[in-house]
């Protein structure tokens, strides 16, 4: 083989190498996401309250109670909230257009999800009451209300002094409450209702 002839294959060989070499750096991708690195769809945000979250009003405050008014936003209905003034009582009043609640150690938005409990309130003079009412994941209690019978299973809860509150079958006693005022508190809140909420 002459001289000429070794130049020549000698540089068709470097060429297929740089042409080999220039089709591997082409294709060659990044690597493949790790498991961890893939696309993981947003955890489901919790439902949004229907009641308002604009700061409540004070429009009502006596004989140890508050009454506030808070006005429906874009996302929330109007509602109002009664409470102790000094946060001691686990049981709060809240009253919308709609219906109103009796909540228990619960924050007031809270929202029923059905009636699938048991609460039984016992009062000094004997009476018991058995409330439909649906326990909530913090450990507190609501119990909803229709208007039309607001008055009705409030008023043991207006002239009675305390109330000792169980839940399911008399078993768990959540603790017994100090009534004192809530003759003055519900009434207020009704009014609060009728003035202050959407029709």
């Amino acid at each position: 083989m002459t001289r000429s002839m070794r130049r020549i294959r000698s540089s068709a060989v470097l060429a297929v190498l740089a042409a080999t070499l220039l089709t591997a750096c082409q294709t060659t991708g990044a690597p493949a996401p790790s498991a961890e690195r893939t696309h993981r769809p947003p955890p489901p945000e919790p439902p949004a309250s229907p009641l308002s979250d604009a700061p409540g009003r004070v429009v009502a405050q006596n004989k140890g109670w508050v009454v506030r008014a808070h006005p429906a936003t874009k996302t929330g209905s109007a509602y109002c909230y009664a409470t102790r003034t000094d946060d001691s009582s686990p049981l709060s009043f809240r009253a919308t257009a709609k219906g109103a609640a009796m909540l228990v150690n619960a924050d007031q938005h809270a929202q029923a999800k059905g009636a699938d409990s048991r609460l039984t309130a016992i009062f000094p003079d004997g009476e018991t009451m058995a409330l439909d009412a649906s326990p909530l994941p913090d450990g507190g209690v609501v119990v909803p209300v229709e208007l039309p019978k607001y008055e009705d299973l409030f008023e043991p809860f207006m002239r009675s002094r305390a109330v000792t509150l169980q839940g399911d079958g008399g078993g768990t006693d959540i603790g017994d409450v100090n009534l004192g005022g809530s003759s003055w508190a519900l009434a207020a809140l009704d009014e609060c209702r009728i003035l202050h909420t959407d029709k």
